[in-house]
């Protein structure tokens, strides 16, 4: 995750990662940032017989199907993939060369279909249609949406890769509105669905993420260290001592919470993540790709920002640290967080304010 976590949160699908439908509709809003009027190549994927595999299989399959897709489509594109429905992925590229273009979608079509051979899935794994839009001019939502749609019902799985140049608006004014509408509904729901997403996977004590979206989290950056063979560190934090501050009221308790994840969103790196865990002072911190030996002093730089910090709350407070590593310290969600609740007691014990590596 990035800085703005809150924000930035609520547009991503928690199921693969990506970007969701209402990032995606801001991009073509903003040009997806490209303030030079540059050629934006989209490449859009379907998921081949995703509903077969559902029907087949159930949809926990379909869901493991999708959440390894989208960890292949970011892990091979960066950080420009965008899940826009149920089995519809897009990937933006602004500038470079046609030809460059052509080359990296062709390169991934066939990475993917290597790695679907690999697990055993059904080839191709996915449809894909590569759309050229022209540049000098900014992106008009009806035109996108016009040749995403129209691309796509194109290709099959006979032949499941084309090349496209962006075909022109008609000149229809009252066709143009229709699609105009239509993108405006589809950004109309999304939004509607964003506040949605944020009133259930969002804690309004401390406005972070909640148990059930940290745990989500959870599974996908296990998912994501899985397949790319690489490793993650994630802390179990819990306050020390902080019944005093339901005593005086239970508003003064949830303010305390609300303070603590300020420290904590502030402590942590660009790319970290930190969510609500089971009970009232519990946090939980992901931190990919890092390994024990760096994720300890950022836990001491939490321990040492909230005592420090709330020298001006209503008490001093401190915080324990219990921290584990991907796969040192187990190979599941749920291992890893049993080990980083055996280093929290064992830091408690060691008289709190402590952090602890579990053994």
């Amino acid at each position: 995750m990035q800085p703005n976590l809150q924000a930035q949160f609520s547009e991503i699908d928690l199921l693969t990662g990506c970007w969701n439908l209402v990032r995606f509709s801001k991009g073509i809003q903003t040009n997806f940032g490209n303030e030079n009027l540059d050629s934006i190549t989209l490449v859009s994927i379907d998921i081949h017989q995703l509903r077969r595999v559902n029907r087949l299989h159930g949809f926990e399959r379909g869901d493991q199907l999708l959440r390894w897709l989208g960890i292949a489509l970011r892990d091979e594109m960066g950080n420009n993939v965008y899940r826009i429905a149920g089995e519809a992925f897009v990937i933006v590229l602004v500038g470079g060369s046609r030809e460059s273009h052509d080359s990296r979608a062709r390169e991934l079509f066939g990475h993917l279909n290597d790695q679907a051979q690999q697990l055993s899935m059904e080839i191709p794994v996915v449809t894909m249609a590569v759309i050229h839009f022209s540049g000098g001019t900014p992106l008009n939502i009806a035109l996108v949406w016009k040749n995403l749609n129209e691309r796509m019902e194109l290709i099959d799985g006979e032949e499941p890769f084309k090349i496209f140049d962006a075909e022109p608006l008609p000149d229809n004014a009252e066709m143009i509105r229709s699609i105009e509408l239509m993108a405006e509904r589809i950004l109309s729901l999304g939004y509607m669905l964003n506040i949605t997403f944020r009133l259930a996977y969002t804690d309004p004590v401390g406005n972070l993420p909640n148990l059930i979206a940290t745990r989500r989290k959870l599974d996908l950056t296990l998912a994501e260290a899985e397949s790319k063979e690489s490793g993650f560190s994630l802390f179990l934090i819990d306050g020390d001592d902080l019944k005093r501050y339901n005593t005086v009221s239970y508003a003064a308790g949830d303010k305390l919470i609300s303070q603590i994840a300020s420290v904590l969103m502030g402590a942590i790196r660009p790319g970290d993540f930190v969510g609500r865990w089971r009970f009232g002072d519990e946090f939980i911190v992901l931190l990919p790709d890092t390994q024990i030996k760096e994720a300890v002093p950022i836990a001491d730089r939490i321990r040492a920002g909230v005592k420090e910090t709330s020298q001006t709350w209503l008490f001093p407070v401190t915080v324990s640290v219990g921290v584990v590593e991907y796969p040192l310290h187990g190979r599941s969600v749920d291992d890893l967080v049993n080990q980083a609740e055996g280093a929290l007691k064992n830091a408690k014990k060691a008289g709190k304010n402590k952090t602890v590596v579990a053994g």
